[in-house]
């Protein structure tokens, strides 16, 4: 077969390389792409994988378990709303507390709340019971020095009665021999795997002692008595710790306590006690407790017992025959225990205000013969007072509540 142009169709040799009609070209050649290179093809493997790595890390770093701490108060935000989580030992639920500062003195042991508030970030509502049910477990632990020689103690943490504000209360019990630097660390676990550490700093510190009895003063008479505590008042300073050791005598002028604190302790002997049949009077407040312990308080039928307006605790004391045995008034706060009160127009009258609780007992007492056994005028707190063990017999009215104050009387007895 003879060999044509493909161009002009002129008949060519068999060895032609163009046409000699034409001037056409006879060699065919296939137009070829370059060679892409590797590289290209790297570095846009390499960018999605970094893009992947970064999208994972983010989602990662958005979801992952979160670690929330603060002193006195932190700040979280969960699937359900925005918390303010504060601590404080005062029923002041916006008021954070970083640190607390207190004293232990001669009484053998310590207590105070510890109060988890909670709080709607935007409204300041109380948030309490909502964030709670996003919580897995809520626990309170002491950091404090392996060597102390009485070591700080808490209670788990629940809600409680006398402060229903509180979303949860730990109970701290200290002594003396916990004195030191301390912290209460709250570590709340939440359902989404979140850790709040919320901590509060505890400084506690030693006050001086001072003890006196009949060998340092001469305590047979009012005047006496009353020398001594004005020496003491203006000798020591508001934090120590003043103790009196009385002897069993009668006592027929009125005693001012005044300053502040100061326990009295009777005596007895020959079946007589120490006796007050003009009463005592407690004219400034004080933050410290005053503890009367063994003394009779006997009345002629009028006047107060003891008038209080510094923070009181009776202890095995008898008051018999007053217009009002047991008198609180101004901001204070008192407590009886394991007391008589018989045959008085008014056993225990509470009218004051504006002071925390120092403790819910009022365990113990009996009530005798009284007009009115109880009188609740005004108490400064919502706390439940528990009058658990106690005897009410032969009163014209066992308990006067004109405040609608909370009271437990579940495990008291009431005669006729």
């Amino acid at each position: 077969m003879s060999k044509v142009c493909p161009h002009c169709g002129a008949s060519l040799p068999e060895e032609a390389a163009f046409c000699p009609n034409c001037a056409g070209s006879l060699n065919q050649r296939a137009a070829k792409n370059p060679p892409r290179l590797p590289a290209f093809r790297l570095f846009r493997a390499a960018g999605l994988l970094a893009l992947a790595v970064i999208l994972a890390a983010c989602v990662f770093f958005y979801t992952r378990p979160k670690t929330y701490e603060g002193t006195g108060e932190v700040s979280y935000t969960g699937k359900n709303g925005s918390y303010q989580l504060l601590l404080n030992y005062m029923p002041e639920r916006y008021t954070p507390l970083p640190k607390l500062e207190t004293v232990a003195g001669n009484e053998d042991s310590y207590r105070f709340p510890c109060y988890l508030y909670v709080n709607q970030m935007d409204t300041g509502a109380d948030a309490g019971s909502a964030f709670l049910a996003d919580t897995a477990s809520v626990q309170v632990h002491i950091e404090q020095d392996a060597d102390i020689s009485s070591p700080i103690q808490c209670s788990d943490p629940e809600p409680m009665d006398f402060n229903p504000d509180a979303a949860l209360i730990s109970l701290i019990d200290f002594t003396r021999g916990s004195a030191g630097q301390s912290r209460i660390v709250w570590t709340i676990s939440m359902k989404n795997g979140d850790t709040i550490r919320l901590g509060m700093d505890l400084s506690i510190t030693t006050s001086a002692i001072y003890e006196y009895d009949s060998q340092d003063a001469d305590l047979s008479t009012a005047q006496g008595l009353q020398a001594l505590i004005d020496r003491a008042a203006a000798e020591t300073k508001d934090i120590d710790s003043v103790t009196i050791t009385l002897p069993p005598v009668t006592y027929t002028e009125p005693v001012v306590l005044h300053t502040r604190s100061f326990s009295l302790t009777g005596t007895e002997e020959n079946g007589k006690r120490t006796t007050f049949a003009a009463g005592i009077q407690m004219r400034d407040e004080c933050y410290w407790i005053s503890y009367l312990t063994g003394i009779d308080f006997a009345g002629n039928g009028s006047g107060v017992g003891i008038s209080a307006a510094g923070r009181l605790w009776t202890r095995d004391c008898r008051f018999t025959n007053w217009k009002t045995a047991l008198l609180s008034f101004g901001n204070t706060w008192i407590n009886t225990t394991d007391c008589v009160f018989a045959d008085n127009e008014i056993g225990l009258h509470y009218n004051s205000q504006d002071v925390p609780a120092s403790d819910s007992h009022f365990t113990g007492n009996t009530f005798t013969g009284c007009g009115t056994a109880v009188l609740l005028e005004n108490v400064p707190t919502d706390v439940k007072m528990d009058f658990g063990q106690c005897v009410f017999e032969g009163n014209g009215t066992d308990i006067d509540n004109l405040c609608g104050q909370p009271v437990d009387v579940s495990q008291a007895e009431f005669r006729e």
